[in-house]
């Protein structure tokens, strides 16, 4: 049975594995990277890089709460819904709307998603967001400074299916600049002495 059990998270971690991106896209201008590294065989974290209507760059954080197979079923349909959304809207606001809809009629009352997608409009150094119920990202200054929280706009997904989504005022990004987006793993990592890692030594 612990054979057959660590065979099926094998496969699960392998599966999920696949559904994120295999490169970072290529945008004039801009150094773009992601990564992610579940702290279990298969988890609910998922990030993605997607092609939105209008030329646009989706940028995608999002967390299942929970760890395991289940909630990593959920991240895969979350990324679904969102994928299909983003194809032919490019207001971040409408797409996280839709796929709360969606979501709603799947989740139960014990589970939710948190989800930061950003529309980037690369000819314009325009960074548009929505962010639902997920920790704040940051935009750092060349010197390091935080310029910005990017901080959430609306509840989780999955919690009230009528729930409309509005995007956060559009942000003009400067040269130099980077926009940090995670999820809660990282400032929430225990070191030995089970002192979380935090935000002040994520952000150095």
């Amino acid at each position: 049975e612990l054979l057959e059990h660590a065979e099926q998270f094998r496969v699960a971690r392998e599966i999920q594995q696949h559904l994120f991106p295999k490169a970072a896209p290529s945008l004039p201008g801009f150094d773009i990277a992601g990564a992610a590294f579940p702290a279990a065989a298969a988890g609910g974290d998922y990030f993605d890089f997607i092609p939105m209507a209008d030329n646009g760059l989706g940028l995608v954080v999002g967390d299942v709460t929970g760890h395991g197979i289940g909630p990593a079923l959920l991240m895969a349909e979350t990324r679904a819904y969102v994928r299909i959304a983003a194809l032919n809207r490019a207001d971040p606001g409408e797409v996280l709307t839709r796929t709360n809809l969606a979501l709603a009629e799947d989740i139960g009352d014990e589970r939710f998603v948190t989800l930061f997608l950003g529309r980037l409009d690369a000819a314009h150094r325009r960074l548009t967001y929505v962010s639902a119920g997920h920790p704040p990202g940051y935009l750092l200054a060349p010197d390091g400074s935080v310029r910005m929280e990017l901080r959430r706009t609306g509840v989780p997904l999955g919690m009230r299916p009528t729930t409309e989504y509005r995007n956060a005022p559009v942000i003009v990004l400067e040269p130099g600049e980077v926009a940090l987006l995670l999820t809660d793993g990282i400032e929430e990592a225990l070191g030995p002495d089970d002192e979380m890692f935090g935000t002040d030594r994520m952000l150095s």
